[in-house]
């Protein structure tokens, strides 16, 4: 019997997938039952084979997923897949920039752009005056409601005060 071989994730693919021969299977077994990481791997790469079966799909032959992309997914650190996360999200933009710009002046578009952030500002300015000039009556009638309140207790208080020095 061979020695266990060191980890190899291709191996644990294979054997979740069920790829190996009896020897290869049995090896790759005993490398597992010494081994935490790949063990953890072999159990995760189990869950997604079995969410890929459970999967249904359209037509049954796009089932089919080539398994070098199948097998580099989850074996992948976060930091690559943040790296070329980033990378895509630079490449979106560069590409977003480029249609937008067929042809254009860079300049033009920085002048473009400010003019509708203008129009954006303006409309907001059009608004409050809007509202402002809307709830402008209500607004006086208010405070000269409560202008004449104000008015009466004030009559109030001073009529009381002279009645009681009256009184005293």
């Amino acid at each position: 019997m061979n020695v266990p071989r060191r980890c190899d994730p291709e191996t644990v693919f294979e054997l979740a997938d069920g790829a190996l021969s009896e020897e290869r299977a049995r090896e790759a077994r005993l490398h597992l039952d010494e081994c935490p990481p790949c063990r953890g791997l072999y159990e995760k790469e189990l869950e997604i084979n079995a969410l890929l079966r459970s999967t249904e799909l359209a037509d049954p032959r796009s089932r089919s997923v080539c398994p070098m992309v199948a097998m580099a997914l989850p074996t992948r650190p976060l930091k690559a897949r943040l790296l070329w996360a980033s990378t895509a999200l630079i490449l979106l933009l560069a590409a977003s920039l480029a249609l937008s710009l067929d042809g254009t002046n860079p300049l033009v578009l920085a002048v473009n752009t400010l003019g509708v952030f203008w129009g954006v500002v303006s409309g907001f300015a059009d608004v409050a005056r809007t509202t402002v000039v809307a709830a402008g009556p209500i607004l006086f009638a208010a405070l000269a409601i409560g202008a004449l309140l104000d008015l009466c207790l004030v009559a109030a208080f001073l009529w009381t005060t002279r009645r009681r020095s009256r009184e005293a």
